[in-house]
């Protein structure tokens, strides 16, 4: 998604489109006719930087001293800083971008829309490039989105370590799980241990009486008929 979506080059005297370049195929007449309204409202001056919202989006502009419009309609995100260094910037009184570009063409403030079109064509390509890739010219961003990458990244590991703590406390409950079980077992194998112990001497003491009685029925009449 482009996030500078159109450029106009208006002469503000006498409404003259010079140049018009909608990036995302829009149609901008009407925006061009709503910047026109709103500079006769407002009669911004020279060098003063305007922003205007329309349906489209927002577009921000400034004149130039010979009265020469030049707007740039972007996202509403995209800084104010590139949009002004796009349409001019001062380094040692000279001048940058489109606003120097256009200065190059010989009486470019009487010219005529078809001629700044050729003109313009090549090097506003050029120049819409290079600043739709914010990340390239705006060092504050390009900052801003190393930041966010690392925040995704940590939060991505927050998250895997909570998940990886989760695991961990359901071991831990299979562990606990286990060792009540292992209890519970040692416990019925004590109790069974005692069950089992009675059950043969209960065994071994109805062993013992059969034995007795038998003896008992052998020796007794022995001992009668010994007797008689």
């Amino acid at each position: 998604m482009t996030s500078i979506k159109a450029v106009l080059i208006i002469r503000v005297n006498d409404h003259q489109l010079l140049f018009s370049k909608s990036y995302n195929k829009k149609n901008i007449d009407q925006d061009y006719q709503i910047i026109l309204e709103h500079m006769s409202q407002i009669n911004p001056r020279a060098e003063e930087r305007v922003t205007l919202k329309t349906a489209n989006g927002v577009w921000r502009y400034k004149l130039d001293e010979n009265k020469i419009a030049y707007a740039l309609l972007a996202t509403e995100s995209y800084p104010d800083r590139q949009i002004n260094a796009m349409i001019r910037v001062r380094y040692s009184n000279q001048f940058k971008e489109i606003e120097k570009e256009l200065k190059k063409m010989p009486d470019y403030v009487d010219a005529l829309p078809n001629d700044v079109e050729k003109y313009a064509k090549i090097w506003m390509k050029q120049l819409h490039e290079k600043y739709d890739n914010l990340a390239g010219v705006d060092k504050v961003y390009a900052a801003q989105q190393k930041v966010e990458e690392v925040q995704i990244v940590m939060e991505d590991n927050i998250h895997k370590m909570i998940d990886h703590g989760q695991q961990l406390e359901n071991l831990d409950e299979k562990a606990e799980n286990l060792k009540n079980q292992s209890k519970q077992f040692q416990q019925q194998s004590h109790e069974l241990a005692k069950i089992m112990y009675w059950r043969n001497m209960k065994l071994k003491i109805l062993i013992g009486l059969i034995v007795l009685a038998v003896l008992l029925y052998i020796i007794v009449p022995l001992a009668i008929n010994a007797s008689n």
